[in-house]
């Protein structure tokens, strides 16, 4: 027998073996007495053979291992020797291995060869989740999972993703139909070793626990991942947030699955962590952040920490890094997990497919033919179509809908808003009207619901139900358990809402209808807070808010007061009434979002005398990058409606959506008397409207297809105060242009303003379009202004169909943008005589290939002595100067600025922008300011000033003789220290485009210092604040509160 090696050896030898571990092991094990950590018992416990035996962790011990005498055993036992770094032992007949004290150091882990602990664990997973009940299935009822599952719609690379997450109760349409789909076994790549975490999002009752179990089950039974993982774990973050103290992960897993004893059946699945899936549940519901501990965490899966910071540990990797996370969560805890991830991948859980929707009905109905009823009337109703792809929602819908047929024909009392809904669901849980008891006993489920609101928890500990005096359980009406209220199946002592739709209706009942003197000062600040939060969050608040408004409808109103016995609270409406005018006047992070959430709340109450006040100050509403759902569309034409003194509509970039349906075919020919229900019927009703006094309708953006230019065409023929529309890059068809051109050409059309930029980005505008243009130049006794720019089609033949119209004797036009048309030197010999036959003043053509030709044809028009052209003809009358996008370089500034300089210079307007110019020439450009008192607009920005540039410039703007309203430049973040003291100083500016500058925090806050001053008389500053700091947002927040007029564009 070879002689024991020395302990310096032996610890060479350790080392060598915990190289070999798994990283969670090897970073946890060292030489020295480690901390003494609990779960002794998991590390303890023993395996029967066949098995390698190795030393992979430090675990519970106060003593160094005496390696040598575990050594020496292994050998006197004829188990071998050990070579170098492991050794497997020889077990003879009945022999259970090797055997370690209590007060080890080691933690053991055995490679199983032919361990049945995984299969036996499969089987446990199978028997537990093959027949459970969740907000999926119908109330009471259990059945297995595989008959009441109805696939849901994953969806990965959301586009607009942050659209579909805020809107959590009517998110879905949001999302594309194009967007790629996803399905389970394609979660997680196969036989591939990669650590791979996949976040799973959701709105509220979506399904997201459902589908966990479901990759669970569907694991358990093989048929997901079979060979991918050896083990699949669930940790329900719902249980975690009632978890006191400090616990090891090891305590986790057996405490989510009592299943793994003896404990050495964990130890076994936990050998290969490459081959673990570990799924957070519900990661929204821990009350309290996740806890980040400074300096190294532990690999070791049986070290004790506090709960928070070991779940902390696994999403960040640091414990198990090898093994695969999914997380599910709703956006609100998504702020704080994304920083945490390793390169995540995002997956969206958007409800029911249509297909399994429809399947929900028919399983939940029994009947087919109520069924189809029931799926008829949701579906012919936007608000109730819009809940019903939540399974946990649809299962309210379905209860309230078939309690509604089943009634008798005279009742006619169907839902068609969402707090309608919910408090008819109510009503028939309760009796009517309610006894005293069950009124009490109400009122307490409604504190409890506001309560775990307020503090962001859905599940509660029978003590609190106590304290609001919910107890003894077993006295609430029957009818509650499982509709309103449930104890949860995982735990004995903790109860919820069935879903937090519900939590959030009680809440709102609890604000705004009071019971006797129960309603409290504190109740009414605490609604208030909730208010305030409502207007900082992402939506988590928003249908709470929605319930609170809904519930002043006077229909809903009555029938609570009548069957409750409770009355509105007296301060309600006015409360409601304050916030929501102080919500819409702040310019805040989500302004759109916040914009279009008003009038969700609006449209739920339903209320004249309520909503025509608070949207009295609306003079004009802008609207950007949004996917407008048809019930989107229903409310903002509502409140559009109502908004009497509304005269901008701006609606940039959105998309209106539909549910798919093809319409009607248009007919071949433009006809105003066609009837035509487009994605845009309910907006284009309201601007048809009388009593509308919309003056600009801007659409940029916009996708308008050919049956919205036939709807906004019947709005040009009847609204008579509309005389702007801006419609650039519509994406228009000829088709679609022609529709619209029969709506100009109407007598009761009185369009002062068109703008037609770059309407031909997907390539469906000919230069045939031109012909109808040219009709309505010639007869239009209103349009005075046309913009075609950057309309590629146009060229040189579109130019020649639409001078036709503009040598009409009739034709009033005075301002043509024809930009970047492709146009050649032909196009200017139809201009020229133009120039001098026509009311033309502005004549736009940069960007355009016109050579020497052309431009010498333009100048014998323009030296006509007729020509009334303003614009680019250096003569006495010149006003407004525009050389964008012409390499002048200083050196053709310099030349420039002489002229300038000159007394009888009248110019007010110079454009140079893009001019590939800097700060050599800024100085000149700085004496034209000081010394021509005419100067009114300068426009400098894609230029070089650099910092020198711009302090020089400000010198002249500092001048008391300089003049200049708006200035456009480029501008660093240490130039705007400089800027700063201009707005404290200048008189005259009143507008400041600093949009192209990625001035930093740093930057915007020099200016905000500048703009506070009251001495400063801007209007209007422009700042592109994509990426500013939460900070720096709140400073110009509160700016905007100290000074309500002036408009920062960002």
């Amino acid at each position: 027998m070879a002689a024991p090696a020395a302990p310096g050896e032996l610890r060479k030898d350790l080392r060598a073996v915990l190289a070999r571990q798994p990283a969670w092991a090897r970073s946890s094990a060292s030489l020295s007495p480690p901390a003494v950590p609990s779960a002794a018992g998991l590390c303890a416990g023993r395996s029967r053979c066949p098995f390698k035996f190795t030393v992979s962790a430090l675990c519970r011990t106060d003593s160094y291992l005496d390696f040598k005498t575990v050594r020496e055993s292994a050998i006197q036992k004829g188990r071998g020797e050990p070579n170098g770094e492991s050794w497997t032992p020889g077990c003879g007949k009945g022999d259970r291995g090797l055997h370690l004290s209590s007060r080890s150091s080691v933690f053991l882990i055995m490679d199983p060869v032919d361990s049945d602990y995984r299969k036996k664990y499969r089987e446990h997973v199978r028997k537990k989740y093959q027949a459970s009940e969740d907000g999926n299935s119908c109330p009471g009822v259990c059945v297995p999972f595989s008959e009441r599952y109805t696939s849901l719609t994953m969806a990965s690379d959301l586009g607009g993703a942050d659209q579909f997450l805020q809107r959590r109760w009517r998110h879905r349409g949001t999302v594309p139909e194009q967007v790629p789909a996803t399905s389970l076994d394609a979660l997680f790549s196969t036989g591939s070793g990669t650590a791979e975490t996949v976040v799973l999002l959701g709105v509220a009752g979506v399904g997201k626990t459902t589908m966990a179990r479901k990759v669970l089950l569907d694991w358990a039974t093989g048929r997901l991942f079979p060979e991918r993982f050896d083990a699949v774990f669930c940790i329900s973050c719902r249980q975690l947030d009632l978890e006191k103290g400090q616990a090891s992960l090891a305590d986790l897993i057996l405490k989510h699955h009592p299943e793994l004893t003896p404990k050495a059946a964990l130890k076994e699945l936990l050998v290969n962590p490459q081959k673990l899936l570990f799924i957070v549940d519900g990661l929204d519901e821990l009350n309290g952040s996740l806890e980040q501990q400074e300096g190294s965490l532990s690999l070791d899966p049986c070290e004790v920490k506090p709960v928070s910071v070991l779940l902390s540990g696994l999403i960040t990797k640091r414990i198990f890094p090898e093994a695969c996370l999914l997380i599910t969560t709703r956006l609100s805890a998504l702020g704080s997990l994304e920083i945490r991830l390793q390169s995540p991948r995002y997956v969206g859980l958007l409800g029911f497919t249509a297909e399994g929707r429809e399947e929900y009905f028919h399983q939940f109905f029994g009947d087919q033919e109520l069924a189809a009823q029931a799926l008829k009337y949701v579906l012919g109703n936007e608000a109730l179509f819009a809940l019903s792809f939540v399974p946990g929602v649809c299962r309210i819908i379905c209860t309230v809908t078939k309690q509604q047929l089943q009634r008798s024909r005279g009742d006619h009392r169907r839902p068609d808003k969402v707090t309608a809904v919910y408090a008819l669901y109510l009503s028939h849980l309760c009796a009517s009207p309610c006894e005293s008891s069950e009124r009490q006993s109400l009122r307490g489920l409604c504190s409890l619901a506001a309560d775990g609101i307020r503090r962001k928890r859905v599940w509660f500990k029978a003590e609190e139900l106590q304290k609001r005096g919910l107890a003894p359980l077993d006295s609430l009406p029957s009818a509650w358990w499982d509709h309103l209220f449930r104890k949860d199946p995982d735990s004995d002592d903790i109860y919820s809402f069935i879903h937090l739709s519900v939590q959030e209706f009680l809440t709102a009942l609890f604000y705004v209808f009071e019971d006797g003197a129960n309603h409290s000062e504190t109740t009414e600040q605490e609604m208030k807070l909730l208010l305030e939060s409502c207007s900082k969050d992402r939506g988590d608040l928003s249908l709470t808010v929605l319930f609170m408004f809904g519930l002043l409808n006077t229909k809903i109103m009555k029938c609570i007061q009548e069957q409750f016995g409770w009355n509105m609270l007296s301060t309600i409406q006015g409360d409601l009434l304050e916030w929501l005018k102080g919500h819409t006047k702040i310019n805040s992070i989500y302004q759109n979002y916040d914009q279009l959430e008003c009038f969700h709340f609006l449209y739920e109450i339903h209320k004249e005398e309520f909503v025509q006040p608070a949207l009295s100050h609306w003079t004009e509403l802008k609207m950007d990058c949004l996917k407008l759902t048809p019930l989107d569309q229903v409310a903002l034409s509502f409140c559009v409606k109502r908004c009497l003194n509304l005269k901008t509509l701006s609606l940039y970039t959105c998309s209106f959506l539909s549910r798919g349906s093809k319409g009607r075919e248009l007919p071949a020919q433009p006809s105003l008397q066609f009837q035509m229900h487009s994605e845009m019927h309910p907006l284009c009703q309201v601007l048809k409207d009388p009593q509308s006094k919309i003056k600009i309708l801007e659409l940029n953006g916009c996708k308008l297809n050919d049956g919205c230019c036939a709807e906004l065409a019947t709005v040009l023929s009847r609204n008579q105060m509309l005389a702007e529309l801006n419609l650039q890059a519509a994406r228009l068809t000829d088709s679609g242009l022609k529709f619209l051109c029969a709506g100009l050409l109407h007598p009761n059309c009185k369009v002062e303003k068109l703008r037609l930029w770059g309407c031909d980005r997907d390539r469906r505008l000919t230069h045939a379009c031109c012909s109808d243009l040219s009709a309505v130049v010639s007869r239009s006794q209103t349009l005075t202004e046309l913009a075609l720019d950057y309309n590629y089609f146009l060229g040189d033949q579109g130019v020649q169909l639409l001078c036709k119209g503009l040598k009409h004797p009739s034709c009033q036009l005075q301002s043509l943008g024809l930009e970047q048309c492709r146009l050649t030197a032909d196009s200017c010999r139809d201009l020229a005589p133009i120039l001098y036959t026509s009311k033309m003043r502005k004549l736009n053509l940069e960007r355009n290939n016109l050579g020497d030709a052309g431009v010498k044809l333009l100048c014998d028009g323009l030296r006509h002595p007729g020509c009334s052209l303003q614009t680019l003809l250096v003569n006495s009358a010149l006003m407004e100067l525009t050389l964008d996008y012409n390499v002048l370089e200083d050196s053709g500034v310099l030349l420039l600025c002489e002229g300038l300089k000159q007394p009888n210079c009248q110019l007010q307007i110079l454009g140079l922008y893009d001019c590939d110019f800097n700060f050599t020439c800024c100085e000149d450009l700085a004496s034209v300011l000081s010394g021509n008192g005419m100067m009114s607009e300068l426009l400098l920005g894609s230029n070089h000033l650099g910092e020198l540039g711009m302090t020089l410039l400000c010198e002249g703007l500092k001048h008391p003789q300089c003049k200049l309203r708006k200035l456009c430049s480029e501008i660093t973040a240490a130039a705007c220290a400089e800027l700063s003291l201009v707005l404290g100083t200048s008189q005259t500016l009143e507008d400041i485009d600093l949009w192209n500058n990625n001035l930093e925090d740093i930057g915007v806050r020099l200016l905000c210092s500048g703009l506070k001053q009251p001495t400063c008389r801007l209007k209007k500053i422009g700042l592109h604040g994509d990426q500013l700091m939460e900070e720096t947002v709140r400073e110009l927040d509160s700016l905007k509160k100290i000074k309500p007029d002036l408009i920062i564009d960002r």
